[in-house]
């Protein structure tokens, strides 16, 4: 019928398939083509009744993320919903596949709906620090009640059709391809001559003291708290208090609020950097094989096991620690209800001693063997970084959880080895960052952290407390503050890297004075041994004697740059230098790296998202005035400087404007 929305009449029936690369996404020419569709329909006297469905994998994915960063382009899903629950003919969506976010809106706005069992629903908005449009907030509660409702859209996942918590939104859901049932219930609803619209049901409303007591449930445990929950809470509570078309209205401003807010903006940046981080030229270029038997060497590779077991590969360990943790975690799932002890004994199935000919796929050594001609060997990265590697890895600890890892690349390294590498971390579920050597030096993570912490001793130096540095981190949104990571990870093995991140960054080395040399020379090596920048007793870090004071007032040492500003300006001023390098494909890659590596919040989008909402004249300014305290990664960047004067921004001019 028209571009991206294909038409068949099947006895009287319309049968309506968006198809549109890739996985159906309602950009504004499918919208626009499904329009038509339907006006066309709605005058062809020979059409009785309407089936909605999805070509290929799925029903639809929903709205691109980019669009959401200009002004939204007619039709709008708001639109289309009320298009097709008003249609003159009934509606029936046939859903299989995904069927995500505006998808969603779509499908309930028409009359029934009816779904393979395997069929695939979510309301992912809040994880983007958004709210369902399109009557989600109106309609579902109409149709499931409050609980249910709140339970799709504040946790976002993704559920099947055959859950027994959403059979009051289909008519019927069935092991076989769903056309054919919605064929034939549209046309009953045809013939019968009247038909539901969700509007005007009332089922989720029969309960109104059940509705209400869902409702303050789930405020007590928001406690007042705003952004994307509070605001869903508020749309679902207006569906039972206010009429359909008051609580469409009071959804779209809320939702329009939503869109502009600084933390939905960062978010959606952070998901569509980490679409991007895996894109390699090796992937292009290069010849991906599979790897799926995989050798380990080295001690302390429990969690590297772990991630591996979990996506079914074939792992041999040469130390005896390593199965024994990966046994430890997953018998601790078990525990948790996580994974049955069916699961725990499959993956332990797949970690096993590795023999004397032990022969793999891949090795992964983290004793720091290069690569060689015969055998696909990776050094991993132990804690002191791949400087010099033609490919080497580096996963970000614990491996399992956070689902991160570095590749490091230098120019002569086999392309088609890169390809496999990205591929294999990727069939993980650990997002793979290219870091070129030897331009990274010691890796990218490395680096920018090494900066951070080079910027915190600095700042103790001058006399502020460790702890009020921390508490600069937190603001500035990090999940930790440097001298906590720092006592996590170890103080001896902070100052070895922090030697090597010296000499990349230009920065003196740490002497005999440096507070971390001062720590270590009182015998405080961090959290294993209880004592580190902060004591470690069993019910949490807190500052030592000494320590506990206020110190200096920050002014007294940083003039008029707050402490969170000042750490900001040392992240910032290493990514610039790390992109003039060509160490990193792209800027957005340092802010995945910080987001899924080092616990900076979602929220604030990365130091460089976050450098452009601010505004990089304000960042320009605090280097300036942070320059004569003499650590180099506080001397302005010739980038920096060029990037202001022509009005630029890591993202784009755009993102530069909006910030001034």
């Amino acid at each position: 019928m028209t571009a991206q929305v294909t038409q068949d009449i099947v006895d009287g029936v319309a049968v309506l398939r968006l198809d549109r690369p890739v996985a159906n996404a309602l950009a504004p020419d499918l919208r626009r083509d499904l329009l038509a569709a339907l006006d066309a329909v709605a005058e062809d006297a020979d059409v009785r009744a309407v089936v909605l469905a999805g070509a290929g994998a799925g029903f639809s994915s929903g709205v691109d993320l980019t669009e959401y960063e200009e002004a939204l382009a007619p039709p709008w899903i708001g639109a289309l919903c009320l298009r097709i629950e008003n249609f003159p003919k009934p509606v029936v969506a046939a859903l299989h596949g995904a069927t995500f976010g505006a998808g969603f809106a779509l499908a309930l706005a028409a009359h029934a709906r009816v779904a393979r069992s395997d069929a695939r629903l979510a309301l992912p908005e809040i994880s983007l620090g958004m709210m369902p449009g399109g009557g989600v907030t109106q309609r579902v509660p109409r149709l499931v009640g409050a609980q249910v409702a709140l339970e799709l859209m504040l946790s976002g996942q993704t559920v099947t059709a055959s859950d027994g918590r959403l059979r009051r939104l289909f008519a019927q859901v069935t092991a076989q391809d769903p056309i054919a049932a919605a064929i034939k219930l549209a046309t009953g609803l045809a013939v019968q001559g009247e038909w539901p619209c969700s509007c005007d049901t009332e089922r989720g409303l029969s309960d109104p003291m059940g509705y209400q007591r869902a409702i303050a449930a789930v405020a007590e445990h928001l406690k007042g708290s705003g952004g994307a929950a509070g605001d869903i809470l508020r749309a679902v509570e207006a569906a039972q208090l206010l009429p359909f078309a008051q609580g469409l209205e009071f959804e779209e401003t809320l939702f329009e609020d939503r869109l502009r807010s600084p933390d939905a903006r960062a978010q959606r940046h952070v998901y569509a950097a980490e679409r991007r981080a895996g894109g390699m030229p090796e992937l292009r270029n290069g010849q991906a094989r599979a790897l799926r038997k995989v050798l380990l060497r080295g001690e302390g590779l429990g969690d590297v096991a772990l991630a591996l077991i979990e996506a079914g590969r074939d792992v041999q360990s040469d130390a005896p620690d390593v199965p024994a943790a990966a046994r430890s975690a997953l018998e601790g799932m078990v525990k948790q209800g996580r994974i049955d002890e069916a699961t725990c004994a499959a993956r332990l199935g797949c970690l096993k001693e590795a023999g004397g000919e032990a022969t793999a796929d891949l090795e992964l050594n983290a004793r720091g063997a290069a690569d060689t001609a015969t055998g696909f060997v990776v050094p991993l990265d132990s804690g002191g970084g791949l400087a010099g590697a033609r490919l080497g890895l580096r996963f970000y600890r614990p491996a399992h959880r956070l689902r991160l890892t570095e590749i490091a690349v230098s120019g002569d390294a086999d392309q088609g080895r890169v390809a496999s590498l990205a591929r294999f971390c990727a069939d993980l579920r650990c997002m793979p960052v290219r870091a070129a050597q030897p331009a990274s030096g010691p890796g990218l993570g490395h680096v920018m952290m090494g900066a951070l912490c080079l910027a915190a001793l600095e700042m103790v130096r001058g006399g502020m407390t460790p702890l009020r540095v921390d508490q600069a981190a937190l603001r500035l949104g990090l999940r930790a503050g440097p001298f906590l990571m720092m006592d996590q990870e170890g103080l001896p093995s902070v100052a070895e890297r922090l030697r090597i991140v010296s000499d990349w960054l230009g920065c003196r080395q740490p002497g005999p004075d440096d507070p971390l040399s001062e720590r270590l020379a009182k015998g405080a090596k961090g959290r294993a041994v209880g004592r580190g920048f902060y004591d470690h007793p069993s019910d949490g870090p807190r500052p030592p004697k000494g320590m506990a004071g206020p110190g200096r007032d920050p002014s007294d040492i940083l003039g008029k740059v707050p402490p969170r500003h000042a750490l900001h300006a040392a992240l910032v001023g290493t990514a610039l230098r790390l992109l003039e390098r060509g160490a990193v494909q792209r800027a957005s890659d340092i802010d995945v790296i910080m987001v899924r590596g080092y616990g900076y919040e979602r929220a604030h989008g990365g130091p460089l998202f976050a450098a452009d909402q601010r505004g990089l004249l304000a960042l320009l300014n605090d280097m300036k005035a942070l320059a004569p305290l003499g650590l180099p990664i506080w001397t302005p960047p010739e980038r920096l400087v060029d990037m202001v004067k022509n009005g630029d921004g890591f993202f784009g001019r755009a993102a530069a404007i909006a910030a001034t």
